[in-house]
């Protein structure tokens, strides 16, 4: 494990940035990526998938059978976080985040935090587990965790901006994308920070 890195820089607050930083959450197969894909690129915004960034860093340790998921090594996940972050909040970009938990990163990293559920179409989501060749078990894991809302929840606790939105089909995630526009969009006329 990595020591923690003293802060050379201001922390990224939402009373620094120019444009605002989203955070996209939910349960595996919520459509977290699609949709903060397809947000970035609506509002000009850079991305950061946060599962693509811990593979591609080594920030996955070691696999834990009992679990079906890899260790996480978050410090160094929060250390790149923070540096990715500020370098973003220092060109004024915005910048759209996606990860599965939301609990680990600090609140003022993001001004508005939207949690995706599937809890209205439970079959879409196992659907999209299947495909992705999740095990049984770990379906049902991910299904009973967004029938009893634990990301939503976790996130509620977490942060104070949290928008809950059904994910289930394309019309949603387009409705969702511009609700979301349209906010960051107001922000920016009123000169809200």
């Amino acid at each position: 494990v990595r020591a923690r890195r003293k802060r050379v820089m201001a922390p990224t607050t939402a009373e620094t940035r120019a444009r605002p930083f989203i955070l996209v959450t939910g349960v595996p197969g919520a459509g977290k990526t699609t949709l903060a894909d397809a947000l970035a690129t609506r509002i000009d915004a850079k991305r950061i998938d946060v599962g693509a960034l811990c593979a591609r860093e080594g920030f996955h340790g070691a696999y834990v059978e009992d679990a079906d998921t890899h260790e996480l090594d978050e410090d160094a996940l929060l250390d790149r976080m923070e540096d990715l972050l500020e370098g973003h909040a220092a060109r004024g970009e915005a910048c759209v985040v996606d990860y599965h938990s939301c609990e680990l990163f600090p609140e003022r990293w993001f001004d508005l935090v939207t949690c995706l559920t599937l809890v209205d179409d439970t079959a879409t989501l196992y659907d999209r587990l299947a495909a992705r060749g999740y095990s049984e078990k770990k379906i049902r894991e991910n299904v009973e965790c967004d029938i009893f809302q634990v990301v939503v929840e976790e996130a509620k606790e977490a942060y104070e901006e949290v928008w809950v939105r059904a994910n289930a089909d394309a019309d949603a995630m387009e409705a969702t994308v511009e609700e979301i526009a349209a906010w960051c969009e107001s922000r920016q006329i009123s000169g809200e920070k």
